[in-house]
C-alpha cells in the first residue's frame, strides 16, 4: 500500500517511509493534504570532511522536519512533512543532514512541482495562474522558467543556423526603443535568440560577438522590407543572401490599393451617398485577386438592384476612376506573378508601368519594389523560405503579453517566449547520488 501511495505522489526516493496518517486542513487559506514521512539511511561517508564511516565515526543525531511542496492531489494542495535524519561525524565534529532526490539541497519545492511549473508554462496563461494552480509564488514561477530557458537556450555566440529570418516585436517598456528583435532557424523554426534591442547598432554589437567563421555559414536571411536590417546583414553576413519576405510584398500592394479606394471613396461621400456606401461595402471584393472573383453565378446583392456577379461589381467600381483601374491591374499582376514565382513577369510588370498612371500610393511601393528587385528575386528562387513561422511566433507573443496582462521584466518575457514557443524536454532534475538502505 505505500509503494502505492509513493508512486501516486510521485516519490522514487526508496530511503522516504511514509507514515499511517493523513491530515487534511487550511494551510495559507485553501484546503490542503498533509502527508508526513522520514527519511534516514546509513550514509557512507561525511558530506563535509569525506570520512568513510567504515568504523561507525557518523553517527544519528536527531531528525531535522522539513515541510515540501509537491503536486495536487485530488484537486487539493498536497505537502510531504519529511522528517529528515540528522547526522554527526566525531572526526570533524559537524553536523549535516539526510539529502533526497525528491528536491534539490535547501529547497523545498518538489522536483515534480517544478516539473508541473514547466508544463502549464507552455500554455497560454498567466504566471499569477500558474502559481496558485502549483501553490509557489509568481517569483518561484520567474525563477523556475528562467532556469529552464537558459538550459534550453543554446549556448551564446558559438553557432549559428544556415537560414535564418528576423523580425521585431513590440516589448516591454523599460527597454530602449520599445521594440525587441527575434531571429529563428527558417528551416527548423526555432528561436535562435532573443535581442532587447532592434536597432541597428545594438544588433551589430550582438552579431559581432558570433565568430566570423560562424557568420560565413550563413547563406539566406528572411526579412521584411526594413532598411536596417538590409545594412545589418551585409555587414555581418558576407555570404548571405537576403530575402524578402512575400508576405510583406503583398501587403505593401494591398495597402497601397486599399487607400487609392478610400482616396476615390471621399470623393462621392458628400456628392452621391449610395457610390460612396458601395466602395465602402465591397472593399474585400476589390482586394480579393482578379483570378478568384467569380464571373458566372448572378445572385443579389445590397446596394444593387439589379442580380450581379462579383467580377460586375468590381468592374463598376473602377468604371467610376482611371487611377484606380490602373492601380487594381498592376496590383493583380504583381501578386500573381509573385504567387506563381514568375520573376519575368514581375520584373516586366514593374517595367512596363508609367508611373503617372497609377496612384500616388503605389507609386511608392513601385520605387521599393525596384529598389529592391534582386532580393524580391531571392524571394521567389527560395520559395520555402519565409518569415511566416516567426509572424505566428510574433501572434503567440503578444497572446503571452496580454494573457499576462503585460510584463515589466524582459528576461521573464523572454523565458517565457523561449519555454512557449521551443520544443523542449523538461528534465530540471539534477543526478542526485542514490544512498543505499541498511
Amino acid at each position: 500500500m505505500f509503494n502505492i501511495i509513493l508512486t501516486t505522489l510521485g516519490i522514487k526516493d526508496k530511503n522516504i517511509l511514509l507514515e499511517e496518517k493523513v491530515e487534511e486542513k487550511q494551510y495559507k487559506g485553501v484546503v490542503a493534504l498533509f502527508y508526513f514521512g522520514k527519511l534516514t539511511y546509513h550514509p557512507e561517508r561525511c558530506q563535509l570532511c569525506g570520512l568513510d564511516n567504515m568504523n561507525n565515526s557518523i553517527i544519528k543525531n536527531g531528525f531535522k522536519k522539513s515541510c515540501l511542496t509537491i503536486p495536487r492531489v485530488s484537486e487539493k494542495a498536497a505537502y510531504l512533512v519529511l522528517r529528515k535524519q540528522r547526522y554527526y561525524c566525531k572526526k570533524c565534529c559537524s553536523y549535516f543532514t539526510a539529502e533526497t532526490s525528491l528536491v534539490e539541497r535547501h529547497c523545498f519545492i518538489s522536483w515534480n512541482t517544478r516539473l508541473a511549473v514547466l508544463n502549464k508554462a507552455v500554455d497560454l496563461r498567466s504566471q499569477k495562474s500558474i502559481g496558485q494552480s502549483c501553490h509557489v509564488s509568481c517569483s518561484t514561477v520567474s525563477r523556475i522558467m528562467n532556469q529552464a530557458a537558459s538550459q534550453v537556450a543554446q549556448t551564446p555566440f558559438k553557432y549559428l543556423p544556415e537560414h535564418l529570418m528576423m523580425d521585431e516585436f513590440k516589448s516591454v517598456k523599460n527597454i530602449d526603443g520599445k521594440m525587441s528583435f527575434i531571429y529563428a532557424d527558417a528551416i527548423t523554426h526555432r528561436i535562435v535568440d532573443i535581442v532587447p534591442d532592434r536597432r541597428l547598432f545594438a544588433l551589430k554589437n550582438y552579431f559581432y560577438r558570433f565568430p566570423l567563421a560562424e557568420r560565413k555559414r550563413v547563406k539566406t536571411v528572411s526579412i521584411d522590407m526594413y532598411e536596417p536590417y538590409m545594412v545589418l546583414i551585409k555587414e555581418v553576413f558576407p555570404n548571405a543572401e537576403i530575402i524578402i519576405d512575400r508576405f510583406h510584398i503583398v501587403q505593401a500592394l494591398n495597402r497601397a490599393l486599399n487607400m487609392t479606394r478610400v482616396s476615390v471613396m471621399n470623393r462621392f461621400k458628400n456628392a452621391q451617398r449610395p457610390l460612396y456606401n458601395k466602395f465602402k461595402r465591397y472593399w474585400k471584393m476589390l482586394l480579393k485577386p482578379q483570378e478568384q472573383l467569380e464571373g458566372f453565378t448572378y445572385r443579389r446583392f445590397r446596394l444593387y438592384k439589379q442580380w450581379k456577379t462579383q467580377k460586375g461589381i468590381v468592374k463598376h467600381l473602377l468604371g467610376f476612376d482611371k487611377k484606380l483601374l490602373n492601380t487594381y491591374d498592376l496590383v493583380n499582376k504583381l501578386r500573381y506573378a509573385l504567387r506563381e514565382n514568375d520573376q519575368t513577369a514581375f520584373e516586366l510588370a514593374l517595367k512596363n508601368i508609367e508611373i503617372t498612371r497609377i496612384s500616388p500610393q503605389l507609386q511608392t511601393v513601385v520605387k521599393t519594389l525596384k529598389k529592391y528587385t534582386s532580393m524580391i528575386d531571392n524571394t521567389m528562387v527560395y520559395r520555402n523560405l519565409t518569415n511566416g513561422p516567426l509572424e505566428g511566433i510574433n501572434t503567440k507573443i503578444k497572446l503571452i503579453q496580454r494573457v499576462s496582462f503585460g510584463y515589466r521584466n524582459f528576461d521573464h518575457l523572454r523565458s517565457r517566449i523561449i519555454l512557449c514557443t521551443n520544443l523542449f524536454v523538461a528534465h530540471p532534475k539534477k543526478e542526485i547520488k542514490q544512498h543505499k538502505t541498511a
